[in-house]
């Protein structure tokens, strides 16, 4: 497909009465239509300050949420709480008193300058207290400082908590629905917080303001009046940086830009750069680009709209925000005898003043409304109801065997909720594994496998038929009853960013500090070796969490500092068979709970050597006691022959069941993987 018909499949694409495109430089902008337009010049209230009633019913639910989440917030730590408000609206009332201090020395000046002779006790006492206020606003400021971050770190902990909370109860068709994600941060809520907050105290500093204004001469409400009307035309500037938007860029040229700059700049890249001398290649194409990028601009898009905006509503802003300026300067022709130099800097101070107050009210404004909506998505987040319905059902129960689970599906047949495929993975399959059984399945890739596995531990619910644990339906039990008895091993589970220690004895989490169990599970997952070989031996964390930071280090000045920073944190390394090791041992910490009536080895030792994988399995065999046991594997020669049950999967479909001998004798699809794959196998354990 050529260029120009991208262009207009992308045009064509972008047809929609909801929203308009706008192209900035190299940016595509979307806005929605109602606030798609270009700035222009409107005499009119910021919207966000007079919402529509129908927009403010719509937003009245939100109220509810709001108030639980600031009441969450106080009751985390009252008195921090009313500290910190109390030092903000403290620290927010600096202008006004430095108004008063500052109106208060320029009118004992200037009554100084009028009589011919200086008041020096007035100066000094307006002097003292100009410096009171400095000294009380600075060191209100100061306690903020110090009082604020310790009320944001526990606000974001305790949000932080509640998400993780929330995200943990999930199963996993929920969670891997795309309206089940995480949309908020716990930056996000302290923002929100900072913007209520704020929001109020701005509004407290305003009306102080407007008070104190009204005071200070006959004309005070006047000369209010039309100082607000500057930034009251001004803030409505700002709702180009305030609306919804999308933007991406589809330059070609900036595209191939970005691309080559990741490829010559990304050090994973940087073996086979050099290894194929594709240097010379890589910064050519990158000139040519840039010279087919021309004068193209890559500014910010709502940066590039703002400076579109009509240069005759510039102007007028800016003749609006000097009206107190005019209407001062005609006071002084009209009544030449009350005007003075020091009134005129005096309410010069005020209109700054509120001008300042006024936009800052809109932006805070604008923000606590729209983080109404992360208020909302956190709530959200605790609200959502599992799709997998919990029974009610305790297990074991009386029909339960020491031997093991077992399983029946009568006529199974199940699709990933988030798959792409219209296929279902498994079809109409009918089988039966009685209690404390071997059980292998094999199959190609694709095949099913390891969705069985899935089903048979209820992570997913079939879409049709049934499946019976010892004689039940699943779905009757308790999901987290059978959690209990359930183990898996599989080449997807990954270590945690814990001590080895805690990576092995979460298998069993009530013995996560038995040191001595958890040196057997390693023993057993033949992790000894690797935990030997670290310098913190069991107690390291192969992938830390990372903190450290660095800032304005120069190489030559900073060497201990830059050597200490480039120890910090670093990642030990370990091989893929090693990594699968520790998660193996997990398994059996988990076998040592005594609670085990299922386990499921699911291609668990694919970066295994075969020896190594031999051994592992060998020592899962060993454990089998109590427990139906189900193995997933390509390599599955030595395995086939112990086993009490053999499922052979193609297409979904369980084509073959039964034992080694049987199968064999069969001559079908079992008879040629084993022949292409375990022989292999054997020969290599040989």
């Amino acid at each position: 497909m050529s260029s120009t018909e991208k262009e207009m499949a992308n045009n064509a694409a972008l047809e929609d009465y909801s929203y308009t495109t706008l192209t900035l430089g190299v940016w595509r902008l979307l806005l929605p239509m109602e606030s798609s337009s270009l700035p222009s010049f409107k005499l009119s209230l910021p919207t966000n300050l007079c919402l529509p009633w129908n927009e403010i019913s719509e937003k009245l639910p939100l109220v509810a949420l709001v108030w639980r989440f600031l009441t969450e917030i106080y009751f985390l730590d009252p008195i921090l709480v009313i500290l910190t408000c109390s030092l903000e609206l403290g620290a927010g009332m600096d202008s006004v008193l430095m108004l008063y201090a500052s109106t208060n020395l320029l009118k004992t000046v200037d009554d100084g300058l009028m009589k011919g002779h200086a008041d020096v006790n007035a100066i000094l006492r307006a002097m003292v207290i100009h410096i009171m206020c400095i000294a009380f606003t600075s060191t209100i400021s100061w306690f903020k400082d110090q009082v604020t971050p310790v009320l944001e770190t526990r606000v974001k902990l305790y949000f932080e908590e509640y998400m993780l909370n929330a995200r943990l109860r999930l199963d996993i068709p929920t969670g891997a629905d795309k309206n089940t994600k995480q949309k908020v941060s716990s930056s996000d809520l302290w923002r929100a917080f900072q913007y209520l907050t704020g929001t109020a105290q701005d509004i407290f500093e305003f009306s102080a303001q407007i008070m104190f204004i009204l005071q200070q001469a006959n004309s005070g409400l006047i000369f209010t009046v039309l100082s607000l009307v500057g930034p009251a035309i001004a803030t409505s500037g700002y709702r180009i940086f305030l609306q919804p938007f999308v933007t991406y860029s589809d330059n070609t040229n900036y595209l191939r830009l970005r691309s080559l700059a990741q490829l010559a700049n990304d050090e994973s890249f940087r073996e086979e750069i050099v290894s194929s001398d594709i240097g010379t290649w890589i910064s050519a194409e990158y000139r040519k680009a840039r010279e087919n990028l021309g004068n193209v601009s890559d500014a910010h898009p709502q940066y590039t709209l703002g400076q579109r905006q009509n240069p005759i509503k510039r102007l007028l802003i800016s003749v609006f925000s000097d009206l107190p300026t005019l209407y001062w300067a005609a006071t002084s022709i009209l009544y030449p005898n009350s005007f003075s130099v020091t009134s005129f800097a005096i309410l010069q101070q005020h209109a700054k003043t509120l001008n300042y107050t006024v936009q800052s009210i809109y932006v805070k404004w604008s923000y606590a409304a729209k983080s109404c909506s992360h208020i909302q998505d956190l709530y959200d987040m605790g609200a959502v109801e599992n799709k997998l319905a919990d029974g009610d059902e305790a297990y074991p129960s009386s029909l339960s065997s020491d031997n093991g689970m077992a399983f029946e599906l009568r006529n199974v047949s199940f699709a990933y909720p988030e798959g792409k495929s219209k296929d279902n993975a498994i079809k109409n399959i009918s089988l039966k594994i009685p209690a404390g059984q071997l059980v292998v399945i094999v199959g190609a890739n694709g095949s099913g496998k390891s969705t069985i596995i899935k089903l048979l531990n209820r992570l997913y619910d079939v879409d049709s038929g049934e499946i019976l644990v010892d004689g039940e339906p699943i779905k009757n039990y308790r999901i987290s009853d059978l959690r209990k008895v359930q183990a898996m091993l599989t080449q997807e589970h990954k270590l945690y960013p814990l001590t080895l220690a805690e990576n092995i004895g979460l298998g069993h989490p009530a013995q996560v500090d038995n040191m001595d169990m958890i040196r057997e599970a390693a023993e057993s997952g033949g992790a000894n070796g690797v935990i030997e070989r670290q310098v913190d031996g069991i107690r390291t964390i192969l992938n830390p969490v990372s903190t450290a930071r660095s800032g304005h280090l120069d190489r030559h000045k900073h060497k201990k500092l830059k050597e200490i920073f480039d120890g910090l944190e670093k990642k030990a390394e370990v091989s893929g068979g090693e990594r699968q090791r520790l998660v193996a041992s997990r398994t059996f910490m988990r076998f040592f709970s005594g609670n085990i009536r299922f386990a499921v080895a699911d291609e668990p030792s694919s970066a295994l050597d075969p020896k190594g994988e031999h051994q592992l399995f060998q020592r899962l065999r060993e454990s089998r006691q109590g427990k139906t046991m189900i193995f997933v594997t390509h390599r599955f020669g030595h395995l086939t022959k112990h086993a009490d049950l053999i499922i052979c999967m193609k297409d979904g479909e369980a084509v073959e069941t039964g034992t080694h001998k049987e199968l064999m004798a069969h001559g079908g699809e079992y008879f040629e993987l084993y022949n292409v794959q375990a022989q292999a196998f054997a020969d290599a354990v040989m």
